[in-house]
């Protein structure tokens, strides 16, 4: 019987499929910006990937395979945040997914995962609406925008004197910075604070001085600003310094907030500025602790909330794909990942890890949320270029200043 001549590609086809299973590499997929003006965040969530990769891998993988992060870049632009998505799980073959970055492209991204049943942990974007649609698929480990406030709420209420008699809000008009200012308006009301100003603005604004002008005769006692782009938060404080808006407090929720740009454009103007937002793990923790020391002598910068979101995320997958039960049969895999992600119960660097079904702040119930995530809130300030947990007390890096300095009575 004459031998069977096969193309080349059909035997290396044939090799891919009787490939030991062991063998085989695991694949994530992780929308980012990785160009555009959002590219640092991008890169901040590169790093944090790349030591928590190289960390399971040297030790063995997950259950003998390996793990491999696919990066696609969406250049913090909705649509393609979307597009990117489908090609991760469609073309590359992912078996799960993380980042989005902001909470715009996360939201494609979510919808996206929803429909091609792939399992999606979501490691920064905050807007409630994420885990309030009832999407079986996606998973959250951070905390939601509307708990972003819950450290500052907490402050305002129990630190000395701390409570504002009124308060100016200046926020973006996205779906990020109108989930935090609403969240935050309706604590401050529910207290009887005035807000003196309620101003939104479109995102990447060149010129804040208008809006400060405004803030400025509405003489508040505290300024709250949210911003989900560097250059708008950078602005946004500088305008607001330069103008002399005279407050107790400037804080800022997240986003711009807490990236290493915003002290080192702003200089002194940053100093004492306050960030209300996802924490970056208690670092009185060692293991938290040894990560901060190990990503800044890789790297030679200081992880926060980013860094070590991102980290996290990964070992949560890591610790879901062990307890998976793989065949190989990618639905049905990613499936099984989707299921023991559900039943995730678990401590990492980011804190403690449970996903469920619960009510928020706003009433909303989530889906698939972190249950510990109002604990992850903690409000940071910044201190010569460096921003620091200050509330609550058990978290705290430095004491923090209250009022500003600059404060006139």
């Amino acid at each position: 019987m004459p031998k069977l001549a096969f193309p080349k590609w059909a035997l290396l086809l044939g090799a891919a499929l009787a490939w030991p299973a062991g063998a085989q590499t695991l694949k994530i997929g992780a929308p980012q910006p990785m160009t555009g003006p959002d590219a640092p965040f991008g890169d901040k969530f590169k790093k944090a990937y790349a030591i928590a990769i190289e960390e399971i891998n040297a030790a063995g993988g997950v259950n003998g395979r390996k793990l491999e992060v696919v990066i696609e870049d969406h250049q913090a632009k909705n649509a393609l945040a979307a597009t990117i998505a489908e090609k991760l799980i469609t073309q590359e073959k992912v078996l799960v997914l993380t980042g989005g970055r902001a909470s715009g492209q996360a939201m494609e991204v979510a919808s996206v995962a929803q429909r091609l049943k792939t399992p999606y942990l979501v490691d920064h974007p905050s807007a409630d609406m994420i885990t309030t649609k009832g999407f079986e698929w996606v998973f959250r480990n951070n905390p939601t925008g509307s708990i972003y406030p819950s450290a500052f709420n907490s402050f305002i209420t129990e630190y000395a004197d701390a409570m504002p008699k009124s308060a100016a809000v200046v926020y973006d008009n996205t779906l990020f910075g109108k989930t935090i200012a609403t969240a935050a308006m309706k604590f401050l009301r529910s207290k009887n604070v005035a807000i003196v100003a309620d101003e939104a603005y479109p995102v990447n604004t060149l010129d804040f001085k208008p809006i400060m002008t405004k803030v400025k005769g509405a003489n508040p006692d505290f300024l709250l600003m949210v911003a989900v782009a560097t250059t708008d938060a950078i602005l946004v404080t500088r305008h607001a310094k330069e103008i002399g808006v005279n407050a107790r407090a400037f804080v800022g929720f997240g986003g711009g907030f807490g990236v290493a740009d915003f002290a080192s454009q702003l200089g002194p103007l940053a100093q004492n500025v306050f960030s209300s937002a996802a924490w970056s793990g208690n670092p009185n923790d060692p293991k938290t602790k040894a990560f901060y020391e190990k990503f800044h002598s890789k790297y030679g910068i200081w992880p926060h909330e980013h860094e070590v979101e991102g980290y996290a995320a990964i070992y949560i997958i890591a610790d879901a794909l062990k307890r998976a039960k793989l065949t190989g049969n990618l639905d049905a895999d990613r499936d099984e990942v989707r299921k023991a992600l559900a039943g995730t119960d678990m401590v990492t660097v980011f804190g403690k890890v449970k996903f469920g079904t619960w009510t928020g702040p706003t009433g909303d119930p989530f889906t698939n949320q972190n249950v510990y995530s109002p604990e992850h809130s903690v409000l940071a300030q910044w201190r010569d270029g460096q921003l620091l947990n200050v509330w609550p007390k058990a978290f705290a890096e430095t004491a923090l200043v209250f009022p500003d300095p600059g404060f006139k009575k």
